[in-house]
């Protein structure tokens, strides 16, 4: 298995990793074990000749088409670190998001903006959008290439008021890069909310029913990326056993829930003085599942932005004779992240006033994003993993001055005029339009 395709995998897995866990278990301790090999740095060398076997047997890749790839990957991994730690500032409980699916749908609406909202855009994603979009495209290729039992999908889609149109080049590198379509509908219309459903129903195998409940009056335009993982858990290990043990709150409150452990086995794990973690792969080989706590009573929140998980993970280790206990998991979640990508820097893109996304449709009104909401889902349990993500972002249309009300509700003037001739036909006055 080349290096990138593990680092891929592993950094796939993070995206969609719930990492809340502050389970009291047993303590695992360093001379319990000997270290056999580690696990690949979390560097990003591109492979060329991995992405060759897969994408295109005819590409030659060279120096600068890898350097292009690890650059994506380094500002798609540090986003994701960035936006999953301003989404733990909401305080919500039993947080799971989807970075990686953010991530691509500000992809897909930076290729049409403009201006300081294109360069914030740049800022907040790390890289040139139209820089980007190519290299996205690749990523997406190599994680949606697992094999054995493991079915990764990353789906895009534009929908829009079917009294507007896309812009041509818009259109194109939307095919292109995202391979997304564009449909153009009647969004008056409560059939189109249900063929927007139905759509990441299919994207999603059925595992995100209603991502969309309703469009609002002045919207016209909407961005949606999907992300969908089933895997199995390793051979090694699969089923996980079932049982019932102890988990400790925050507060130090206990409750006895259904837990999923491993035999003693083989694992990438690492134990200090402050933390565990421990890596368990799918029969695929190359994605897996990470988890990581603070056992030195540090909150999981502060814990989690206090260390960077790319460098935990690039020092996980395999040990013989590991088990591994973790809660079931069944849950869902929903956010809008618009205040947090606004923290992370992308500022005149939610701004009515000052966003320009002139590139996205021929009009002559302006459009500014108005929300940009997430619905994930998760599933752990004995057989594998089920997790998916969508992302919707949405487009308002917002006149180019602020509207004006006339309303002539007390004795007026009129006339029948004759723009070309300069001639009024008929004059008259309102006194009392009852009469």
């Amino acid at each position: 298995m080349s290096k990138n395709v593990t680092v891929l995998a592993i950094c796939f897995a993070l995206l969609f990793i719930l990492i809340s866990c502050s389970t009291e278990r047993e303590s695992l301790s360093q001379e319990d074990y000997t270290t056999e090999t580690e696990m690949p740095p979390m560097t990003s060398d591109y492979d060329a000749e991995a992405e060759k076997s897969y994408v295109n047997t005819n590409t030659e890749f060279d120096e600068k088409s890898k350097q292009d790839i690890a650059d994506t990957i380094n500002a798609l991994m540090q986003f994701s670190q960035n936006l999953f730690r301003e989404i733990l500032t909401t305080g919500e409980e039993n947080i799971l998001a989807s970075p990686l699916s953010v991530y691509y749908v500000l992809a897909m609406a930076a290729l049409g903006a403009m201006d300081n909202t294109l360069y914030e855009f740049k800022t907040v994603l790390g890289l040139s959008p139209h820089e980007l979009a190519p290299q996205l495209t690749t990523i997406a290729r190599n994680l949606t290439n697992a094999t054995e039992d493991t079915h990764i999908n990353i789906g895009g889609s534009v929908w829009v008021c079917d009294e507007h149109t896309v812009n041509a080049d818009f259109r194109q590198n939307m095919i292109d890069y995202f391979n997304a379509d564009v449909y153009s509908r009647d969004f008056l219309s409560p059939l189109t909310i249900d063929e927007i459903n139905k759509w990441v129903y299919e994207q999603t195998n059925g595992f995100i029913e209603n991502a969309l409940d309703e469009m609002r009056d002045d919207e016209i335009m909407l961005l949606i990326n999907t992300v969908y993982l089933f895997a199995r858990w390793s051979y090694d290990f699969n089923p996980l056993h079932e049982e019932i043990d102890t988990f400790y709150l925050q507060s130090g409150e206990e409750i006895e829930i259904p837990f999923l452990s491993t035999h003693h086995i083989s694992l990438a794990v690492l134990v200090t003085d402050y933390y565990e973690a421990a890596f368990l792969p799918y029969n695929d080989e190359r994605t897996g599942f990470f988890l990581v706590r603070p056992t030195d009573r540090t909150d999981i929140r502060e814990f989690i932005t206090t260390h960077d998980f790319m460098q935990i993970l690039s020092r996980l280790e395999r040990r013989h004779e590991v088990k591994v206990a973790m809660p079931a998991l069944e849950k869902e979640f929903a956010i809008d992240v618009n205040e947090h990508l606004i923290a992370l820097g992308l500022y005149s893109a939610f701004d009515a006033n000052s966003a320009n996304f002139s590139e996205l449709i021929e009009s002559r009104y302006a459009m500014y994003i108005s929300r940009v909401q997430q619905n994930t889902r998760i599933s752990v349990g004995r057989d594998g993993t089920e997790a998916a993500a969508v992302t919707t972002l949405f487009f308002p249309l917002e006149a180019l001055h602020e509207p004006i009300e006339l309303r002539f509700n007390t004795p007026y003037f009129y006339a029948v005029y004759d723009v070309k001739t300069g001639v009024v036909l008929f004059m008259g006055i309102v006194d009392n339009p009852s009469h």
